[in-house]
C-alpha cells in the first residue's frame, strides 16, 4: 500500500511540476541503467516522444523505464528494455508518463544517447540471455541482487 501511494504522489509531481527523479532498481536496461542509480524523467508531449528515448510508463500498478522502439502517435509505443531478448506488450500512450532526460553519475547529470554503441548493444544481449552474468556483473560493481525488469521508486 505504501508504495503505491508513493507511486501516486510520484505521478501527481511529474504531471504538477514537468519533471521528478527515480531510483532505478532493476537491471531490464543494463548497461545503460543500473540499479541504484537517480535519473531525472521529464513530462513530454507524446508528440515529442522519438524512437530511442527511454519512456516511463506505468502498467500493472508498476513503473517502467523501457527504451521506445516504434512509435504510433495517439495509439501506442513498442519499448524493450535494453538488455531484454524481446519487445514489451505495446503500451498504450496514455500510460506513457514521461522520458529519461538524465542520470546521476558520480556528481554529474549526463545524457543518455538515442542511440547505443555496438559494444552497448554486444553487452545487453549477451546479459539479456545470462541471468548469472547479471547477478555477477552486479556483485562486482555494486553488490546489489538480480531483479529481472527495471523498476523505479521515488527517490
Amino acid at each position: 500500500m505504501a508504495a503505491e501511494a508513493k507511486q501516486e504522489l510520484l505521478i501527481g509531481v511529474l504531471r504538477e511540476q514537468g519533471s521528478c527523479r527515480l531510483r532505478v532498481s532493476g537491471t531490464s536496461m543494463l548497461p545503460t541503467l543500473w540499479p541504484g542509480e537517480t535519473v531525472l524523467v521529464e513530462a513530454r508531449p507524446l508528440a515529442e516522444i522519438e524512437v530511442g528515448d527511454i519512456a516511463l510508463y506505468q502498467r500493472d500498478r508498476r513503473l517502467i523505464l523501457h527504451r521506445v522502439v516504434s512509435a504510433s502517435p495517439g495509439s501506442v509505443l513498442v519499448t524493450l528494455g535494453d538488455s531484454m531478448p524481446q519487445v514489451d506488450p505495446w503500451v498504450p500512450t496514455d500510460c506513457v508518463l514521461g522520458v529519461l532526460t538524465g542520470v546521476r553519475r558520480g556528481d554529474q547529470w549526463v545524457r543518455v544517447s538515442r542511440v547505443r554503441s555496438m559494444p552497448s548493444r554486444w553487452a545487453g544481449v549477451v546479459m539479456g540471455h545470462s541471468s548469472w552474468l547479471v547477478r555477477l556483473v552486479l556483485r562486482t560493481r555494486s553488490g546489489f541482487g538480480s531483479a529481472l525488469n527495471t523498476k523505479v521508486a521515488a527517490s
